[in-house]
């Protein structure tokens, strides 16, 4: 008689099936059966199928392979970025990570916990001889040792036959009518299998009414009682119910903490990343300063050198030292123990302006030594460079305080009506990243552009810099 193959349209000479083995050995075992072992085998498309790839992957992720791809070539490397499917979803448990490697552990000791002390009891009052409770001891150790291996992610490789041996004690157990505390086992490595299936919820119906059959098989050579319909049907029917219930919760905190442990990574990175963000604004702010700074007094220098050498030895002695103070900021700023003084900031603008050769009337309202948020300095820094190097001012007016800080000009503001988006935006761009940073710390930056004037102003409360001296 020709046989029949289901699924895959392969010989047997040619299919590769990890468990193709029980085909072999149990020949009346039903073809669905098997087709439901197949089911296993493919990557989880249930409630786990989002937690089956790596932590922190792409957000589109590769494309999932078709089922026959790999039946095509057999000698085509295997893509790695592909999630594992067939023999490859069992997963050696030492390979985890460390939160799967502690819930495997709460997971099985809250399943122990809920269901030892009923089976123990149980097999104690029903066992009628030594080598029936040997027969269950060893169902239970099957079971402990799929337990042991528990995972989200696939089976461990010995769960089959777990399954197989504790089906077939359960079968002999309710044939003999010996015990009914035998379907413990099964339900227990049925249940963790079956939540590896993508329709879990129907299958666990059909399970638990296919361990109750099994329990009332034994009516065919005894005459049924209540007291046998309920010890080999209701109870196992019930208690399978029971024990995927306990498998379920154990797995749902289980995947709880492994959500919430990468979320733990992902705001890590997060945290990492803005810190490169504020890293990259910090030496923006240093170095762009500085270098236009350098510019301007290098072509300052260049312009009087031969008609007045004193003064190009006096600029090229400021760029010098602009330089090492560049140098010095830079890696305070590596080591975090770069800080910004407004006071300096204000004097540092008013010679960079008379530098370029523009009226400047600066001032500071307050004590000088009074605690000013570093921010402000940035907020005068980077609207100085940005007056200098975008607008065409003649004069510059900028008003300081340990609170404000304003700054404006009467050129073409940050750049004329007809520039480029791009070059406008570019211009501003260090002003609406300072704006940002502004406002986390409960404060306020405004950008006014009129046709006679340009202004930048600042404003940060006094609780703020109290605050932000404390964490510092």
């Amino acid at each position: 008689m020709r046989r029949r193959w289901h699924g895959d349209q392969t010989s047997p000479h040619t299919s590769q099936r990890p468990h193709r083995h029980i085909g072999r050995h149990l020949p009346r075992l039903h073809w669905s059966v098997l087709l439901r072992f197949r089911s296993l085998r493919d990557p989880p498309r249930g409630h786990h199928a989002d937690l089956h790839r790596e932590p922190l992957p792409d957000v589109r992720g590769p494309r999932p392979p078709r089922r026959g791809d790999d039946r095509q070539d057999p000698h085509r490397p295997r893509d790695e970025a592909r999630p594992q499917r067939g023999a490859e979803l069992i997963r050696d448990v030492h390979q985890d990570p460390p939160i799967d490697a502690r819930m495997r552990r709460v997971s099985m000791l809250s399943a122990i916990a809920a269901l030892a002390p009923l089976s123990i009891v149980g097999v104690a009052l029903t066992a009628r001889s030594w080598w029936e409770g040997v027969t269950m001891a060893f169902g239970y150790l099957l079971a402990l040792g799929v337990l042991r291996a528990w995972s989200l992610d696939g089976y461990p490789r010995h769960a089959i036959f777990a399954l197989v041996f504790t089906a077939a004690t359960w079968t002999a157990d309710s044939l003999r009518g010996t015990t009914f505390i035998g379907f413990v086992p099964l339900a227990l490595v049925g249940g963790m299998l079956l939540l590896r299936t993508g329709r879990w919820r129907i299958w666990v119906g059909f399970f638990a009414i296919g361990v109750a059959a099994i329990g009332a098989s034994g009516f065919a050579f005894r005459p049924p009682t209540w007291i046998l319909f309920a010890s080999y049907v209701v109870v196992p029917f019930i208690g399978t119910l029971f024990v995927f219930g306990v498998i379920l919760t154990c797995e749902q905190a289980w995947l709880i903490a492994r959500r919430l442990d990468r979320a733990k990574q992902i705001e890590a990175d997060l945290a990492v990343a803005r810190e490169r963000v504020r890293f990259a604004g910090d030496l923006h702010d240093i170095q762009g300063h500085s270098l236009h700074v350098i510019k301007l007094k290098a072509a300052l220098a260049r312009k009087v050198m031969r008609i007045d050498p004193d003064r190009a030895d006096a600029e090229l002695g400021e760029i010098r030292r602009i330089a090492d103070e560049t140098i010095t900021a830079t890696r305070s700023l590596a080591y975090a123990h770069h800080e910004l003084n407004l006071v300096a900031e204000l004097e540092n603008a008013k010679r960079l302006c008379e530098a370029a050769g523009l009226s400047v009337e600066a001032r500071f309202d307050g004590d000088p030594g009074a605690a000013t948020h570093p921010l402000l300095a940035q907020v005068l820094r980077e609207a100085t460079t940005n007056l200098l190097r975008h607008a065409h001012p003649t004069s510059v007016w900028i008003t300081a305080s340990p609170v404000a800080v304003e700054v404006a000009n009467d050129g073409l503001g940050a750049m004329p009506d007809d520039a480029p988006d791009d070059e406008a935006e570019m211009s501003l761009r260090g002003l609406a990243r300072l704006r940002a940073r502004v406002e986390n710390v409960d404060g306020t930056l405004e950008i006014t552009r009129t046709p006679e004037r340009f202004v930048v102003a600042a404003r940060i409360p006094a609780d703020s810099t109290e605050r932000t001296k404390e964490m510092m």
